[in-house]
Formats: structure tokens, sequence, C-alpha cells
């Protein structure tokens, strides 16, 4: 876990719940102009209707937990949406504070 992960959960992956099922889904950026993000929220994982909070919880996590959606920069240990990554080791705060790379 790193140290923001409450916040990246508030802002990056929601749970829809109906009578049927429980949706996870998570926020996927994408840069499709240098200059301009998009994001759009994506199905990840869907449940019984019936589940226990404790096992949304577990699917939140692998999520969370999953490289195709967030990275952990070794340099500050933030994790991040992959697309706020710079690579799959550093984030782009850090790829611009510490290797004058620009966005």
């Amino acid at each position: 876990m790193s140290n923001n992960d409450a916040e990246i959960i508030k802002e990056f992956i929601k749970v829809e719940k109906t009578d049927l099922c429980v949706k996870i889904l998570v926020k996927h950026i994408s840069w499709p102009k240098v200059y301009e993000p998009h994001s759009e929220w994506m199905e990840e994982d869907t449940l019984p209707g019936k589940v226990s909070q404790s096992e949304i919880q577990d699917a939140v996590k692998r999520v969370l937990e999953n490289g195709r959606h967030f990275g952990v920069c070794q340099e500050c240990g933030e994790r991040n949406p992959t697309g706020w990554m710079h690579n799959d080791r550093i984030c782009q705060g850090c790829a611009q504070a510490n290797y004058g790379i620009v966005y």
C-alpha cells in the first residue's frame, strides 16, 4: 500500500450497487492530445448483488493494485493512475522535478 491509496480510491475507483450486482469502475486517464488529458469510467469488475462489504473492499483493492490502472512511483512512493506515470517506475511529477522532463 502506498501513502495516498485512500485519496486514489476516492478519486479514481467507484462502486455502483444495484439489486442485481455491484460494479467496480476505474477512471482511466489517456492523452489523445499531448497537452490535454481525457478521462472516462471503465467497468473493471462485476460482483453478485448479495456480496459483503468485505468482498467489495477486496475487489477495490485488486483494482488499486492492478498495474494496468495504477503504478507506484519508486521515487516519491505515491500511487498514480498509469496515465499520470512517466514510465513504469516514476510519476510525471518526479520526472519533472528530478529529470527536467516537461509536460
